[in-house]
């Protein structure tokens, strides 16, 4: 078959197959999402029924996205990066393979993931909002007695004070705020960096606050007392109050967290090495138990597909259980060095009818999940906190009638797709060991196909022109062919090698493996 070729620029928007079909220098051929589709959707079927009901259920197709490195990390912390640029796209609804999804580039889920943090604030129901406004005027007399008494000791707060203050205790926007909640709940309680410190109702409930502030220095006793008197006229308000500043020292914490370093769950990326901190993934599973699942053989799955060659197209492709696909371009092209490049299924001896199967060994699930946010003494670690995305969308559906808590202030930044639907990250992914295939040619001519297989027996495949099967990590696929009982048609099959068998030493963490399926988890569905 002729090799159809146009400029790279001529991409079908958004479309993975186009993209690769485009690298490669293919033309973005007739049929291919919907064959695309249909393949991976197969891939997704048949590896259902290897892992179970239970896992079966949450599986979903992924458009084609390459090839993911299984020995994801060192056996410590450090992340292989070509692991990592895989598992930290944000992951999609496909644009041009409905029922699919599609991984973006690397690091994109954090991206928008900081777009959401940015656009959610702290806000007070409407009857919350009328208690605190309350419990505001009925303490502003105590309020300036605190203020004044300060100013008299110590001087006015400085705007340049405040602002410092405002990086440890981010809910302070007050000469008054500054004085209670920094001055008296975190300095003179000598809290930890990186905690909160002392709640006003937990100031409020001392027996004796001086005992609570006990790094106060002597000259401080006549603030400590006005504190007392304006704590005690807040009343249940002081609930409210310190809910916000949960609620503020939170969100500055996920948004400082989302620049990663050592001390705050960042981790480092090997494969290339690099000496920055990368937001923080993880997985339960170590690259010797993944090793150990692929080679396991007996954990295969099976998936077949018929081709017909027609004047009117390319190829009609027919998948089980699914309707006849037109495709105009490659079913199976393959590449030999230098001497051959093209579809082998084109071949004049190859007859117009096949079948073929591909039998994919050691399937196995890889679970990997962003670093949770988790609030520790004297520091926060992780990036990642689902409720604070549900909270935010859920007050944003209620609109006035929004409990007191996280919400979008005017709309999702971006609009950024949240719900079951919407914005996911890759839960887990399904892989396997590289397939061998077997093409059945029922009419072909064995004694002309053998002799042109001859000088072509070590190949590079790639399904249907922009799937390679191997890729660099994988040495080249063994060719045979056998004629069939019957006398009428050949087989073909091409075997996988194993790794460095032909003499190519591969290093472990540059192996890959195909993606056969995967799980997601969307943002803004669940509460924890």
């Amino acid at each position: 078959m002729t090799e159809r070729r146009k400029s790279p620029i001529a991409l079908k928007a958004g479309g993975r197959a186009s993209s690769l079909y485009a690298v490669e220098g293919f033309e973005d051929v007739g049929g291919q999402a919907d064959v695309a589709a249909a393949y991976i959707t197969q891939l997704k079927e048949q590896a259902s029924t290897v892992l179970g009901s239970v896992v079966a259920a949450s599986l979903v197709p992924v458009e084609y996205n390459g090839d993911f490195n299984w020995s994801w990390n060192d056996g410590t912390t450090n992340v292989n990066q070509p692991s990592y640029n895989y598992i930290s796209g944000a992951v999609t609804a496909s644009t041009d393979q409905p029922g699919t999804v599609q991984v973006g580039a690397a690091g994109s889920l954090a991206l928008q993931y900081q777009q959401l943090i940015n656009g959610i604030a702290w806000q007070f129901s409407t009857a919350d909002n009328a208690t605190l406004q309350t419990a505001s005027t009925q303490s502003a007399t105590q309020g300036t007695a605190v203020v004044g008494t300060y100013v008299g000791i110590y001087g006015a707060p400085t705007p340049a004070q405040i602002a410092a203050a405002q990086l440890v205790v981010p809910s302070i926007v007050t000469p008054l705020d500054y004085i209670v909640l920094y001055k008296a709940g975190f300095v003179w309680s000598a809290t930890p960096a990186g905690s909160m410190g002392l709640s006003l109702f937990t100031m409020q409930q001392a027996q004796n606050l001086r005992t609570l502030l006990q790094y106060a220095p002597a000259s401080a006793q006549p603030v400590i007392q006005a504190i007392v008197g304006y704590l005690n006229t807040l009343g249940g308000a002081t609930r409210l109050m310190d809910m916000q500043s949960l609620g503020a020292f939170t969100l500055q914490q996920i948004k400082n967290n989302l620049i990663p370093s050592a001390t705050n769950g960042g981790i480092s990326l090997f494969n290339p090495p690099s000496t920055n901190s990368y937001l923080g993934y993880s997985s339960n599973v170590t690259p010797p138990q993944i090793l150990q699942d692929l080679n396991n053989t007996t954990q295969q799955v099976t998936l077949s597909f018929s081709a017909t060659k027609t004047q009117s197209s390319s190829y009609d492709i027919k998948f089980a259980g699914g309707a006849s696909l037109g495709f105009f371009g490659n079913l199976l092209n393959i590449s030999a060095d230098t001497s051959f490049r093209g579809d082998v299924a084109g071949q004049k001896s190859s007859g117009s009818t096949m079948n073929i199967t591909m039998v994919y060994p050691g399937v196995t699930i890889i679970p990997f999940a962003p670093t949770a946010y988790l609030q520790n003494s004297g520091a926060t670690q992780g990036w990642f906190y689902e409720a604070i995305i549900y909270q935010a969308l859920q007050s944003l559906k209620a609109g006035a009638g929004a409990q007191t808590g996280f919400s979008f202030v005017n709309a999702v930044p971006g609009g950024i797709p949240l719900g079951p639907n919407g914005l996911s990250y890759l839960k887990a992914l399904v892989v396997s060991g590289y397939p061998t295939i077997t093409v059945d040619f029922t009419q072909g001519d064995f004694t002309s196909f053998s002799s042109w297989l001859s000088t072509h027996t070590k190949v590079s495949v790639s399904l249907f022109g922009f799937i390679p099967l191997g890729g660099a990590s994988v040495d080249t696929y063994t060719a045979s062919a056998s004629q069939s009982s019957t006398g009428s048609g050949f087989t073909l099959t091409m075997t996988p090698p194993a790794a460095g068998s032909q003499g190519q030493t591969i290093p472990v963490t540059s192996q890959t493996v195909p993606v056969l399926a995967a799980q997601v988890f969307p943002l803004g569905v669940s509460a924890s």
